[in-house]
Order: C-alpha cells, then sequence, then structure tokens
C-alpha cells in the first residue's frame, strides 16, 4: 500500500512540476505547497481506508454466505463474521497515518522546487 501512494504522489509532483513553479512564482511559499501535498495523501489515505473497510467487510459477509457449518441434530447453520468497532478504528487510523508517511517525501520535494527550474522544465 505504501509503494502505491508514493508512486502515486511523486507522479503527482512530476506532473505538475510547471504548476508548482508558477504558484511559487506568484508568491507561494515552500509551506503553502507541502500542505497541498500532504492534504492530498491525506485524502488518499482517508478514501482508500475507507473504501478498504467497507469492501472488506462486505466480502467477509459474502463468504460467509457460502460457508455453512453442519450441526449434528440440527442441519446447517449461518455463522456470520464478527467486526470490533476498536479494530475496525485501528486499521482505518493505520491506513491513513501510512498514507501521511508516505505522502511526505514527495511533499517535501516538491515544496523545495525552485520556480525557475520548474517553470524552465517541460
Amino acid at each position: 500500500m505504501r509503494v502505491g501512494i508514493v508512486t502515486t504522489l511523486y507522479n503527482s509532483v512530476t506532473e505538475r512540476i510547471r504548476e508548482i513553479g508558477t504558484m511559487k512564482a506568484i508568491g507561494a511559499q515552500n509551506l503553502d505547497i507541502l500542505e497541498l501535498f500532504i492534504v492530498e495523501a491525506a485524502l488518499i489515505g482517508i478514501i482508500g481506508a475507507s473504501l478498504g473497510l467497507i469492501i472488506g467487510m462486505g466480502a467477509g459477509y459474502v463468504l460467509s454466505i457460502f460457508t455453512t457449518t453442519n450441526v449434528q441434530g440440527s442441519g446447517s447453520i449461518h455463522i456470520p463474521p464478527i467486526y470490533v468497532l476498536t479494530d475496525l478504528l485501528k486499521v482505518w487510523i493505520l491506513s491513513v497515518t501510512l498514507s501521511l508517511a508516505a505522502g511526505i517525501y514527495p511533499a517535501w520535494k516538491a515544496s523545495r522546487l525552485s520556480p525557475m527550474v520548474a517553470l524552465r522544465r517541460d
């Protein structure tokens, strides 16, 4: 997961070098650029973690339909998955934290670009 986020954000920086140069040329500070990419990393983490939990829980319910247990004397029973809210929150927070950690380097690199170099680059 972390490598995918780093790759996505690094490509985002590379594709938007001219925009970053323009922003810096009209007065954007390094912190402004850094915040822009950190927010992007946070949004990727929040959306990815939320969708991952929703899809994972849905898949757990779907797979539980196909797994039935035969109990002697009462036929087969369906055992639904059990999700603990605190565990789900821990996984969600971990995913968002990893996304932010993975986005720090590309954000730092983007904030350190020289406006002259960025505007000259094609």
